[in-house]
C-alpha cells in the first residue's frame, strides 16, 4: 500500500446541495463533531494532496475529482489511489454491494448503481489524461467486519441484521439520512482501526491483564479535560470531549460526546454522536443517533434519528423508526417519496424544533426547523 501520493492535487468540485430540514450545505453539516469540510481537507492533508481550483489544476500530475458532498475516510481513499495508480486510465471509485452501501442509504444519493457495485462521485485522472475520458468502475470491497445483531423473524427477514464495520467508509451526503448513515459509519470505522490494530489489542489487554473482548474495550477510551464523570458510569471504545458531565450508572458506548455535554443518571448513548453543550436528562437512551450541539432530551428511547441544533424533544413522545407492515422506511427528497432500503430509521428534528409531551413521529419523517409539535386535540 502506498502511504503517500507527493504529486496528486485533488480538486472538489462544488454543487447547490442543500440539506433539509436544517437547509444547509453538506459541507457544514458535522461528522464527528467535525464538519464534512474539515474532514475531506484533513484526509487529503494525511496523505499529502493539496486541494486546488479547477484553473490550477496540472495535467502532468496525478488529479483527484471529487464532488463536494463526499465523506470518505483516509483508509477509502489510500485504496482507492493505490489501485488507480496501477492503471493507465481514468477510474472512478466504486464499493461492491454489502452491508456498507445498503446501510448508507445510497437511494438518496446522486450515485451509479453499476448492478455488483455503488459508483461514487469519486475520479482519478493519470498524468496526460483527458478529462473527457470515460472513467471505468474500480471496485473496492469496503466489508471489513460486520457486526450481526439478532431479532425476531418477523421483524428482520433471517433474523440478523448486518452493520459494516470497516476502515473503508465512504457516503455521499444529500439527505439527512446520508448524514446520519455517514455518522454511524464514522464511529463505527474508529472501531475497526481497533480491530485492525493488533499492536494496540495486545497494549490495552496488557494494562487490564485480561483478553475479554469488554474489559479491553473499557481501554479504549478517550476523556477531555476538565470532566465530571460518576464512578458508577461505564465507558467503552468512547470520545468525550472537554468539560462534560455524566452522573452514576450511565453507559457510554461507542459514542463521542462533544464538550460541555450533560449526560445525567441513567442514561444511556451507544453509537451515537452528542455535539457540544447537548443534555440528557435522568433515564434517556439515544442509540445509534446523531445530535446536534445544544440538543435537549428527557426521551426514554432515541434510536437511530436526528436531533438538530438547539432542539428539544421530551419524555411521553416517540419517535418510531420501524414499520409495522414490513416494508421499509420511506424519506421525502425533492418532493418525492424514496424508499431508504433500512427497516429501521427514525426521524430527524430540524434546528430549533420542539417536540411536546404525547407526540408520536413517524419513521422516516423530517420536522422542520424551529418547528412547534402538538398533540392533535380529541373530539
Amino acid at each position: 500500500m502506498i502511504d503517500n501520493f507527493l504529486q496528486f492535487e485533488a480538486i472538489i468540485e462544488p454543487s447547490q446541495t442543500m440539506i433539509s430540514p436544517f437547509i444547509e450545505h453538506p459541507q457544514q453539516l458535522p461528522i464527528l463533531n467535525l464538519s464534512l469540510k474539515e474532514h475531506q481537507t484533513r484526509t487529503l492533508n494525511s496523505l499529502d494532496i493539496p486541494i486546488i481550483n479547477i484553473e490550477s489544476q496540472n495535467v502532468k500530475e496525478h488529479r483527484l475529482v471529487l464532488k463536494d458532498t463526499l465523506f470518505f475516510t483516509k483508509e477509502l481513499m489510500k485504496a482507492f489511489l493505490d489501485k488507480s495508480q496501477r492503471l493507465e486510465h481514468p477510474t472512478q471509485c466504486a464499493i461492491q454491494k454489502g452491508p456498507l452501501t445498503e446501510r448508507t442509504i445510497t437511494s438518496t444519493m446522486d450515485v451509479d448503481d453499476l448492478r455488483d457495485s455503488i459508483g461514487y462521485r469519486l475520479y482519478y485522472y493519470p498524468p496526460g489524461c483527458d478529462r473527457h475520458m470515460i472513467p471505468k468502475p474500480l471496485v473496492i470491497n469496503a466489508d471489513e467486519y460486520v457486526q450481526e445483531m439478532l431479532f425476531p423473524n418477523h421483524m428482520v427477514q433471517g433474523g440478523i441484521y448486518k452493520a459494516p464495520i470497516t476502515r473503508k467508509a465512504i457516503v455521499q451526503i444529500e439527505h439527512w439520512a446520508n448524514l446520519w448513515a455517514c455518522n454511524i459509519a464514522a464511529l463505527l470505522a474508529r472501531i475497526a482501526e481497533l480491530k485492525h490494530n493488533r499492536f494496540r489489542q495486545l497494549r490495552l489487554a496488557a494494562s487490564v491483564i485480561s483478553t475479554n473482548q469488554w474489559r479491553v474495550s473499557s481501554k479504549n477510551v478517550q476523556v477531555g479535560r476538565g470532566c465530571d464523570i460518576h464512578p458508577t458510569a461505564y465507558l467503552e471504545n468512547t470520545v468525550i470531549g472537554d468539560k462534560v458531565e455524566i452522573g452514576a450508572h450511565s453507559v457510554i458506548r461507542g459514542a463521542m460526546i462533544g464538550d460541555k455535554s450533560v449526560i445525567q443518571n441513567n442514561c444511556t448513548v451507544a453509537y451515537s454522536v452528542l455535539g457540544k453543550e447537548c443534555q440528557l436528562r435522568d433515564g434517556a437512551n439515544v442509540t445509534y443517533s446523531l445530535l446536534f450541539p445544544g440538543a435537549f432530551t428527557t426521551g426514554s428511547f432515541i434510536n437511530t434519528s436526528v436531533m438538530g441544533r438547539n432542539s428539544f424533544f421530551p419524555v411521553g413522545s416517540i419517535l418510531t423508526d420501524f414499520r409495522f407492515d414490513g416494508k421499509h422506511v420511506t424519506v421525502s427528497k425533492n418532493g418525492k417519496i424514496v424508499d431508504s432500503g433500512q427497516t429501521f430509521l427514525g426521524g430527524c428534528l430540524g434546528h430549533g424544533a420542539y417536540v411536546g409531551a404525547g407526540v408520536t413521529i413517524p419513521p422516516g419523517r423530517e420536522i422542520p426547523n424551529n418547528a412547534r409539535l402538538l398533540p392533535s386535540r380529541q373530539g
